[in-house]
Parts: structure tokens; C-alpha cells; sequence
């Protein structure tokens, strides 16, 4: 299995070093590398640099305090006119941001996911102050950047949450 998959945490101190384009790049391909239910390609993407924007996202979305800290977000939404089922947008959207997360750590970076959706008043804030259209859903925003923090691994299998069919 990936060593990435067990070093994944939320980091929500970063160092004040930008993130390089290709960078960003790549971690945009893994998200667009990801499944979506009848591969409807749903997923957008806002990448938010602006400073002022990530100094500010904590009055959009209480939990995002460490954008402040961060070098820079990516917004990813869904665009309900590829979807017929916003239940969809969800899932496909979720594996895009586990995409983001694993190839973060791949690359040296540290990431923390926030959700938005579907919290109404969290997407109408995103909404407005993004200037989006209505038929983009804000599901989750992800903290990016260089890790100012180490955490330690824990492994999380647990045997009592899993059952079989035989």
C-alpha cells in the first residue's frame, strides 16, 4: 500500500513558503485522476491565493482558521449541470479532495480539508463571496502549503468496525 495513505494528516500550521505552480498543478491532475459516479467529470476547482481571501474564509466556514497560515486553498465544487444527482456531487467531489490529500503528502506538502456543503449557510457564503454561479456546489476547501508541524502517526484500523458477508 502507498506509504502516503498512512502519512496523511490534517496539518493546520504551515510555513510561510509559497507552493510552486507545478506543484499545484499536480495536485489538481490527481484530483481530476479521481472517480466520479458515471464519469461525469463533475468536479471544479478555485484556487484561492489571495490573502486577504484566506485571512477571511473563517467568517465563511468557522473551521478554516488555518487558512490564515496556509499558502494558498483550492475550493472544490461540483457543477450541477453535469450531474442529474446532487447526491453525487458529494462522493465525486470527496474522492477528488482524497486525491488532493494523498498527492500532497507525495509532494512534500501539508493539507487540511474543510467541509462546506452541505451546510446551506457555508455554501451561500462561499457562493457570495466567490462570485459563483448557482450551479456550483461548494462541497469542501483544502488548506495548502509547506508543514510548520509533525504530528504523530496513529494507525486507525479497527476490527470491531468491520464486519463480513459471507
Amino acid at each position: 500500500m502507498l506509504k502516503e495513505l498512512y502519512e496523511r494528516q490534517s496539518i493546520r500550521h504551515f510555513t510561510n513558503q509559497k507552493v510552486e505552480e507545478e506543484k499545484i498543478e499536480k495536485l489538481l491532475r490527481a484530483a481530476m485522476n479521481a472517480p466520479t459516479a458515471r464519469n461525469r467529470q463533475d468536479w471544479r476547482f478555485l484556487v484561492i491565493r489571495n490573502k486577504e481571501a484566506l485571512n477571511t474564509m473563517q467568517e465563511l466556514q468557522p473551521y478554516t482558521g488555518m487558512m490564515k497560515e496556509a499558502a494558498c486553498a483550492i475550493l472544490v465544487m461540483s457543477d450541477t449541470k453535469e450531474t442529474d444527482s446532487v447526491e453525487y456531487s458529494y462522493v465525486d467531489c470527496a474522492a477528488a479532495i482524497e486525491n488532493i490529500l494523498i498527492e500532497g503528502v507525495h509532494l512534500g506538502l501539508g493539507t487540511c480539508w474543510c467541509a462546506v456543503g452541505p451546510k446551506q449557510e457555508r455554501i451561500d457564503n462561499f457562493r457570495r463571496y466567490y462570485h459563483l454561479e448557482d450551479t456550483l456546489l461548494p462541497v469542501g476547501v483544502i488548506a495548502v502549503g509547506y508543514p510548520a508541524e509533525t504530528k504523530e502517526k496513529v494507525d486507525r484500523y479497527d476490527p470491531q468496525k468491520v464486519t463480513y458477508f459471507d
